[in-house]
């Protein structure tokens, strides 16, 4: 409950702060917008163009934008500081999120927001709803999309604190800590009809890309228990990954640290 605390007036004093800029917040989100526009209506003339592909139409890019831009848009807007942990960790800021005794990690979580994903989450609530209108969704699959919602933002808090942590193990690991999570970034938002065979067991189970969009929009298509707690294992499965792989890592940094060589 004090970490629980702690991480609310974290992210109401990012938003106080951020909200006093009102030109650059709402600039941001309008930016964020329009970039994602450009993306959704590639991929939809693509399936426009292409027809049928694996079972995905070109409804259904609608429904994957919706999904992911939700997931990151939430990830983003509350707990955009992981995303700055390389920086912390080669600038020699990390340390001072070592010197009280809460949850390091609700701290460095929560010490930053993203204002452009505030844009993001809106672009993806718009998306979805377009989609469940246009794809006549029923009472069922509207529940299971709004459990994949909160599956999908597990798993892209889990894997991107992972993607940040391995910054903990290399001397400059900004490089390699956001090439792999721009690699798990880009291919949530390509279209899901495109990964078959090996690509699509790695980008499920290796780089779980697929986890945050496809897999949601195919099994909100094709609803069935076994996709449910498929969706909500694996999730689970990430969660508890990426915070027993972040503490064993935190570890090694204080050790480290108290002979000269964190930071």
């Amino acid at each position: 409950m004090e970490n629980l605390k702690l991480a609310m007036l974290n992210i109401k004093s990012n938003f106080k702060n951020e909200k006093e800029l009102k030109a650059s917040f709402l600039i941001s989100i309008i930016g964020m917008t329009i970039n994602n526009m450009a993306f959704l209506f590639l991929w939809f003339y693509f399936g426009k163009t292409v027809g049928s592909l694996n079972g995905w139409d070109a409804l259904d890019v609608f429904g994957l934008y919706g999904f992911t831009t939700i997931s990151f848009g939430v990830f983003n807007t509350f707990f955009y500081g992981i995303t700055k942990l390389p920086n912390y960790i080669s600038s020699g800021n990390f340390d001072k999120y070592l010197l009280t005794p809460k949850s390091v990690l609700v701290k460095v979580a929560t010490s930053s927001i993203s204002t452009s994903a505030v844009g993001d989450t809106l672009f993806g609530i718009i998306c979805f709803i377009i989609y469940a209108f246009n794809a006549k969704l029923t009472l069922l699959q509207l529940l299971f999309a709004f459990v994949f919602i909160i599956t999908t933002t597990i798993v892209t808090f889990s894997f991107t604190l992972i993607c940040m942590t391995v910054s903990f193990y290399l001397m400059d690991g900004y490089n390699v800590s956001t090439g792999l999570y721009g690699l798990f970034l880009s291919n949530s938002l390509y279209h899901g009809g495109a990964f078959t065979g090996v690509l699509r067991i790695i980008f499920t189970f290796v780089i779980p890309s697929l986890l945050v969009g496809s897999l949601a929009v195919e099994n909100v298509k094709n609803i069935s228990l076994s996709g449910l707690l498929f969706m909500i294992c694996t999730a689970i499965f990430w969660l508890i990954v990426s915070v027993i792989f972040f503490n064993k890592s935190l570890k090694k940094y204080e050790s480290n640290s108290l002979f000269g060589f964190g930071g």
